[in-house]
């Protein structure tokens, strides 16, 4: 049973024919829960004048008739961003104090009655928090030059009054992302509990992180997990050698509750230091017996990227690998009291929530549906957010031993689809089994088809998005067509594999096949077609813009590859050079065989680019590049470029995606339907 929030709601019901009320939806972004019952959502809301979002902190509570409410715990302009639930029912966030500078910050706790109080004030806030049965965890920045938190804060102060972000760097990355690294440097602290009512705030503790190897690279600290018991604490330490990282996890116990001073590292946990593969202490189960470890193997020339999670016996060190019988990657675990591991991952086009034991996973949730994210635990049920292509996220309860499902009051907007979801399949050359969503209006006639690559390439169109939504075209008419090719997840490893060492290969190859299955639909216009795709979807659509001759009227690429040599050499992710430089077994590199740019005097059609100044995943160089091969390849063809100044790899702001909406769709009516370009107002 469920019953609507306590709070009179800002919901604007997307129109999907209506830009902006689409792009500033209320939706719901996070889920978290703490084992003895609070469950805390995150919702985003436009602000009064629809040109920014802020997110609220919202309790999910059972009343003792068993119905679910939903109370909004935070309000007003600034948003709110949950840290941690306590065992006492006590929440942390952090938000503006509003008695700091402009950009200082401050740590909040609201207890289970009453209001809530800063217990920390940092100028540049916090990291991490964690809440033990004994403590407080916290992870936070501090300038290299600075002895405590205290002269941090005031070297940041006057760094930001002298008008300053200079850094000097001395190892690889500079840039995550959107963001710069920045000059500071992670460090722990430890603190007992505050008192749930009074004026107290935190008192914390700096405590030692492993020194680094003899000889070896500074160790840095990367993530820190603590035990409920608040005994333990694994780090998560960080070494870089050139442009790759070594990673390894220690223990840190300490005599007696969190808080005290002085607490011994012990020896490292049994993780290799290999730059081949990368270590994080994910979680110490309930018990305090064992912890859950991840590893990633890192993508090479003919070396798969690979994940698994790993169980670490805390008394003897024994690790085990947990899925070494599970075909899809996990992208969320969780551990229940009673110990046992429960798991979220993709599936054929949707997603599950499955069960891991003795290293298989048994599908919990059946549903045909939908996907699963921000895996948590409450009071004897799972919680998460649930999606599809076809509904936005909302909060589920789970039942753990049948899976059952009960969804939370629905924060977010409701909606009416302005059209139809399918299904359809297709084989790929090499045999394997193909699939895709495909959206179709409700319109009389066949329509023109957009052919959406996904972005990753380990990705799957599986879930709901407010960037790259479908909808909005098919109110316009547009069909769309979301394939899983080669590299996708949520169809075992030999997918994953499948053009892993060839980019343009086999992903291309295979949503051919898919659009080829959908334009022989007698609701398909296979006349006009076009072909859109963001970050590796990006690249991909550069990739069929030089190899598909006419078929698409036009080509739409957002953060694009284009250069793979050049791009490997400005990205943030030093992976990637390893990658695409790397001799494959077969000969040759990525670079030099599946390199878009290589083809550029192949492209017939105008295409659209779009991309972010502050993109460092997918540098701002490759917009750049391409555009001057169009420019000086096809400068009648009607190409576009929508340049971003403020935003990153993706488009964040309201009046941003209220452009990139409108502009997308105007150049698609003009190149596949023959209509007049209509520039967004917003545009000027």
């Amino acid at each position: 049973m469920t019953s609507s929030p306590d709070k009179e709601s800002k919901k604007t019901p997307p129109a999907f024919d209506d830009i902006p009320s689409f792009v500033r939806a209320t939706r719901v972004t996070g889920v978290s829960a703490h084992p003895s019952g609070p469950v805390i959502a995150t919702v985003c809301e436009a602000n009064e004048k629809g040109t920014a979002f802020v997110s609220q902190l919202v309790a999910i509570e059972r009343g003792a008739d068993g119905t679910l409410t939903a109370r909004y715990l935070t309000h007003g302009t600034e948003s709110a961003s949950l840290l941690a639930i306590g065992g006492r029912g006590e929440v942390y966030f952090s938000r503006k104090d509003g008695t700091e500078e402009e950009k200082g910050s401050a740590v909040w706790m609201l207890p289970p009655s009453g209001e809530a109080r800063v217990v920390l004030r940092r100028f540049e806030g916090v990291d991490s928090l964690q809440v033990t049965d004994t403590g407080v965890v916290l992870t936070a920045s501090v300038l290299p030059s600075a002895k405590d938190l205290a002269e941090s804060d005031e070297l940041a102060k006057k760094r930001s009054e002298a008008k300053t972000a200079a850094v000097l760097y001395d190892s690889f990355p500079i840039r995550r992302w959107n963001v710069d690294c920045g000059p500071t440097v992670r460090h722990l602290f430890v603190a007992p509990l505050p008192e749930l009512y009074g004026e107290g705030e935190l008192e914390l503790a700096e405590v030692d992180t492993p020194p680094a190897p003899e000889g070896g690279d500074e160790w840095r600290l990367a993530s820190a997990a603590a035990g409920p018991d608040g005994a333990t604490v694994l780090v998560t330490m960080q070494a870089r050698n050139g442009i790759t990282d070594t990673t390894q996890v220690w223990r840190l116990d300490f005599a007696g509750a969190l808080g005290t001073v002085g607490a011994v590292p012990s020896e490292a946990m049994p993780t290799v230091a290999d730059a081949e593969v990368s270590y994080e202490a994910a979680a110490v189960a309930p018990d305090g017996t064992w912890a859950l470890l991840g590893s990633y193997l890192r993508p090479r020339a003919g070396q798969v990227v690979d994940d698994e999670l790993l169980r670490l016996d805390l008394a003897t060190g024994e690790l085990t690998v947990l899925t070494d019988g599970f075909d899809n990657s996990d992208t969320g675990a969780v551990i229940t009291e009673s110990g046992n591991l429960f798991v979220t991952a993709n599936r054929r086009g949707r997603g599950g929530i499955f069960k891991l034991q003795n290293g298989a996973g048994s599908l919990l949730t059946d549903d045909d549906e939908y996907a699963y994210s921000s895996l948590t635990y409450s009071a004897g049920h799972l919680v998460a957010l649930r999606s599809s292509v076809a509904e936005p996220a909302t909060v589920v309860f789970i039942d753990p031993e049948n899976g059952a499902a009960e969804e939370a009051p629905r924060l977010g907007a409701d909606l009416d689809l302005p059209g139809e979801l399918t299904e359809i399949t297709a084989t790929a050359a090499d045999g394997t089994d193909l699939r895709a969503w495909l959206a179709v209006p409700e319109t009389d006639g066949p329509s023109p088809l957009m052919v959406f690559a996904h972005g990753g390439p380990w990705g799957s169109w599986n879930d709901w998005t407010w960037r790259w939504n479908p909808w909005p075209f098919v109110a316009r008419g547009y069909a769309v067509l979301m394939p899983d090719p080669g590299i996708s997840t949520g169809y075992g490893k030999r997918m994953v594999s499948r053009g892993h060492d060839a980019l343009g290969d086999e992903p291309f190859t295979d949503i051919m096949a898919l659009a080829d299955t959908a334009v022989a639909r007698p609701d398909i216009d296979e006349t006009r077609q076009g072909f859109a795709g963001g970050s590796y979807g990006g690249y991909m659509a550069n990739w069929v813009a030089g190899h598909t001759g006419a078929r698409f009227r036009c080509v739409v690429t957002h953060a694009g590859l284009w250069d793979i040599e050049t791009m490997s050499k400005a990205t943030d992710n030093g992976q990637w050079y390893t990658w695409m430089m790397g001799e494959l077994p077969t000969g040759g590199t990525q670079a030099s065989l599946w390199s878009p740019h290589l083809f550029a005097d192949q492209i017939e059609v105008p295409m659209l680019v779009i991309h972010g100044d502050k993109d460092y995943r997918v540098p701002f160089n490759q917009a750049l590049e391409l555009w001057q091969d169009l420019q000086r390849l096809h400068p009648e063809a009607g190409n576009k470029f929508l340049y971003f100044p403020d935003e990153g790899h993706w488009i964040l702001k309201p009046a941003n995606a209220q452009i990139w909406y409108e502009t997308f769709i105007g150049f698609l009516d003009e190149h596949v339907r023959g209509a007049e370009f209509t520039r967004s107002e917003l545009l000027g």
